[in-house]
């Protein structure tokens, strides 16, 4: 069943295209319960421009699976409930990901667009997600667990 944005989120993405993209942070879920094998993932990607505006996208949690905007996110209050919550086996790791060779040709580039697929009727799919800067596009794709960025490639 295919999940779409709703017009919350379709506002806000609006609001970040045409903006110079300044720091790329991401926010890792750890799940540490097999402690030789900790398993992790990308639960959010926080897009802050230099006008300091923030685009913070990640998995829904619902059972309906999408790509969804997150208007309020405080990382450390999360990491300490996740802590609190599963006795340490769960943390949450935050880092900055603006000098990683997929981002930093998109730093201080401006978001021309960011497109996602119409199927008509202003349904908007909420599945994938390409950041345009030009010569860089970024994908990002809704994974099993979590959010997966990869470069884009037009084949």
């Amino acid at each position: 069943m295919a999940t779409y944005f709703n017009n919350a989120d379709l506002i806000e993405l609006r609001k970040s295209e045409k903006k110079i993209l300044k720091t790329v942070i991401y926010h890792n879920w750890q799940n540490k319960f097999v402690a030789d094998d900790p398993f992790e993932f990308l639960d959010k990607l926080e897009l802050i421009f230099t006008d300091e505006q923030k685009l913070i996208l990640s998995a829904s949690e619902d059972k309906i699976p999408g790509i969804i905007v997150v208007l309020d996110f405080d990382a450390e209050k999360n990491k300490l409930l996740l802590l609190h919550q599963f006795g340490g086996k769960i943390d949450y790791k935050t880092e900055d990901f603006t000098e990683n060779p997929l981002w930093e040709l998109c730093i201080g580039k401006e978001l021309i667009t960011i497109e996602i697929v119409n199927e008509g009727d202003n349904c908007f799919k909420s599945n994938v997600i390409l950041l345009d800067f030009g010569d860089e596009k970024i994908e990002i794709l809704l994974g099993i667990e979590g959010l997966i960025v990869e470069p884009f490639e037009n084949v």
